[in-house]
């Protein structure tokens, strides 16, 4: 599949309701890609009702994998991630962060108006608990490797270390300097209106709380591979010509495109990049050095906490989007378990052992703007969510390909609509003390 990367300016404030509780005034932290999928459809309806084909390849057919667009401000970099081609990821579950000082630590030229101690991830030391075998060593033992970092390894902190949430991207010479995103919001206050007399109604006041406008937001858009078709019939060459008439022209005919709640009210206007930045994909030999890697550093530090037999391969599955899994009987799942992932991987030899997981659940709601009725409601695992496997064979070339096609097409239900995407052995995992 062809990645594009797509950039989003709020031009007005946005408001993304987080749940549909009464007098719920949280806005989620992104766009999610239904949202996306759900507007651009129908802005699409008013632009073009009559290219019935065309909709359906752009919004039913599932070629297009539209993705939730994560807040991208970087600012206040001097290392210009603010206009880097890299992705924007969530933290994974795993991250950890002094509970004083809380971030990144600054960037090489950065001029931070905050102390910042860094963000650790964790995974490792889980790994390494899991792996330790009761009968053959103590209580102290087996709790070692967490107890050596409950606390800030900066010079003189020793803070309580503290779960990291939110997004970030890494410098594209240097993937260890990483940048913590930015999403400035606020809180509107607002008066409910009497229907019949056109005034404010008593007793109805409520606040919504808004993404600022000026917010920027990333995501990374898929398109099937169509080089043997002339560029003029190309999906993703059709869909650029659709997103530039989208465009904002002037004050007489703003962007059409709005996401979010109170849009009859100014909100959810924003504006669309005029081009969509395509990035080539990590080749094959490359995803596997990231796996050996991870792999190599797992056994490395088992093997010093006094982990013995370790005869298996180690890889980590990262969820970077909200993923819904039903097992065959159609219940929602609670995990990414060892069938599930043997089912998805298909490999002969190998057999699979979750040796760990970091995981929670969240409820998925929304509205369906072409029919003006509320989705269904699904459950799925949260983003971030970390799942640590041990193969029983060596990675071989089946086994790695069956891996990369897992990290591209994604997994689960509603991968249209940007859930289900993963990272197979983050590179994230290995950072331990940011220097």
């Amino acid at each position: 599949m062809n990645h594009l990367f797509l950039a989003l300016v709020a031009t007005s404030p946005i408001a993304i309701r987080a749940d549909h509780s009464e007098g719920g005034a949280a806005t989620a932290k992104y766009i999610p890609g239904s949202t996306l999928l759900g507007s651009l459809s129908a802005a699409h309806r008013m632009l073009r009702p009559r290219q019935d084909d065309e909709f359906k390849q752009f919004f039913l057919a599932g070629q297009i994998l539209f993705p939730h667009l994560y807040p991208a401000g970087f600012k206040s970099s001097s290392a210009g991630l603010d206009e880097a081609n890299t992705p924007v990821k969530p933290l994974p579950r795993t991250a950890q962060m002094c509970k004083r000082f809380s971030g990144f630590r600054p960037l090489h030229g950065e001029n931070a108006l905050e102390e910042r101690h860094g963000i650790r991830d964790s995974l490792l030391d889980w790994a390494v608990f899991a792996l330790l075998d009761a009968r053959h060593q103590p209580l102290p033992g087996l709790l070692a490797p967490l107890e050596v970092h409950d606390r800030c390894a900066f010079p003189g902190c020793e803070q309580a270390l503290d779960h990291a949430d939110g997004y970030y991207r890494s410098d594209l010479d240097d993937s260890r300097q990483r940048m913590r995103a930015s999403a400035a919001t606020r809180l509107q206050t607002r008066t409910g209106i009497n229907r019949d007399w056109g005034v404010v109604e008593n007793s109805i006041l409520y606040n919504r709380e808004v993404f600022e406008d000026g917010t920027m937001f990333w995501g990374d858009l898929l398109f099937p591979d169509e080089e043997t078709l002339p560029e003029e019939q190309r999906l993703v060459t059709r869909f650029q010509d659709f997103l530039l008439e989208t465009e904002i022209q002037d004050q007489e005919r703003p962007g059409i495109v709005r996401l979010g709640t109170g849009r009859s009210r100014g909100l959810g206007c924003v504006a669309l990049a005029k081009d969509l930045i395509e990035v080539e994909r990590e080749t094959l030999p490359a995803f596997q050095k990231r796996l050996e890697k991870f792999d190599t550093l797992l056994r490395t530090e088992s093997v010093e906490q006094g982990v013995k037999g370790l005869d298996a391969f180690y890889f980590a599955i990262t969820l970077t989007s909200a993923t819904i899994l039903r097992d065959p009987f159609l219940r929602y799942q609670k995990t990414l378990d060892v069938a599930t992932l043997a089912r998805l991987l298909d490999h002969a030899r190998a057999s699979f052992t979750l040796i760990y997981q970091a995981t929670g659940m969240q409820r998925v709601t929304g509205w369906n703007e072409l029919w003006g009725t509320p989705r269904q409601h699904d459950y799925a695992l949260e983003m971030g969510s970390t799942f640590l496997f041990a193969s029983s064979v060596e990675p071989d070339a089946e086994l790695l390909e069956a891996l990369y096609a897992l990290e591209e097409t994604g997994l689960g239900e509603r991968r249209a609509e940007g859930f289900g995407r993963i990272c197979v052995s983050d590179p994230f995992h290995l950072e331990r003390e940011q220097l």
